[in-house]
């Protein structure tokens, strides 16, 4: 989509990269940040390969990157889709090193975060270990709000949602007026986790193949049941708006935490965000991903197994 724009793969060895043409791939070596984070946090480290750990530490790999490459970039999570007319050129043009969504008033997330440079990108990192101290129960998503609590001046909040600000809710009014003011800069927004989240489903991992769609599970900025997505053929790619208002806005980023590989495939992609909007005004309703429930039933079967294995010996 993006030949003159490099795009990196972060990785570990555990990870072998895919062979994609202009596809740069790094390793990131682990490093004692990583393992003081991991004594400090209470979280089950069963959970997705001690989910809670790398999603943190992630932010460590950027950092490291950045140290290395001292270039400006801009972090996708891997669950995150793009338009063509991704603006580039605007997080080029801010006046602030890093941006990042918040969602609500104790959640930044990390979907989408543009880091200038060094002084940056250890600002985007400067939290993560007090915090886990503080509260071994915590996660880089209430880290990421820390961080930008005690650097407003230095991060700029990224527009998540419709220009309206009946569109939010359990906002406060300088929180919301920097939300409505970023789409002057931006001219479109970048979905935290809402959007994609709502309209495509939760990530069947969570509940053992189901899928939860249309559930308000956030709770956060976004009156999420108010707003609609909407097919934009000119972009080929999705609008946000909000229910009876003829005003929409470009959606430049979608958070797709179902992780449906149809909606990652180019020849998929069009076909599959345009069903996507036409369910959108149906009401809550859950769906069983078949391969993930069968997974998770083999998983639990085979801990099982181990369980009585280790009790025999």
């Amino acid at each position: 989509m993006f030949p003159e724009i490099q795009v990196v793969l972060l990785h570990n060895h555990l990870v072998k990269p895919p062979k994609i043409e202009r596809l740069k791939a790094v390793i990131i070596e682990a490093e004692p940040r990583w393992d003081e984070l991991d004594r400090l946090y209470s979280h089950p480290k069963n959970f997705r390969g001690n989910f809670w750990l790398t999603s943190s530490a992630r932010l460590f790999a950027l950092e490291n990157y950045i140290n290395f490459s001292n270039e400006e970039m801009i972090h996708l999570e891997s669950d995150v889709i793009v338009s063509r007319d991704f603006p580039f050129e605007s997080f080029h043009e801010l006046e602030k090193g890093l941006a990042f969504p918040l969602i609500s008033n104790q959640r930044g997330v990390a979907s989408v975060v543009y880091i200038r440079d060094k002084k940056a990108a250890k600002i985007l990192t400067s939290t993560l270990i007090s915090e886990a101290r503080r509260d071994p129960q915590t996660t880089e998503m209430l880290s990421l709000k820390k961080v930008y609590e005690v650097n407003k001046d230095k991060i700029q909040i990224l527009p998540i949602g419709p220009r309206q600000v009946g569109a939010y809710r359990n906002v406060d009014l300088n929180t919301v007026e920097e939300l409505l003011n970023a789409h002057k800069i931006f001219n479109g927004v970048f979905d935290g986790v809402e959007v994609g989240q709502f309209f495509a489903g939760t990530d069947p991992r969570n509940r053992r193949g189901r899928i939860l769609l249309r559930h308000d599970l956030v709770g956060g900025f976004a009156k999420i049941k108010d707003w609609t997505l909407v097919y934009d053929s000119s972009r080929s790619f999705v609008n946000i708006g909000v229910k009876g208002e003829k005003d929409d806005c470009k959606a430049f980023a979608l958070h797709m935490p179902v992780k449906d590989p149809r909606v990652f495939h180019s020849k998929t992609q069009v076909k599959t965000l345009i069903h996507f909007c036409s369910k959108g005004s149906k009401p809550e309703s859950i769906k069983i991903s078949k391969k993930t429930f069968f997974l998770a039933i083999l998983g639990k079967v085979r801990r099982q197994i181990n369980r009585k294995k280790l009790k025999r010996k």
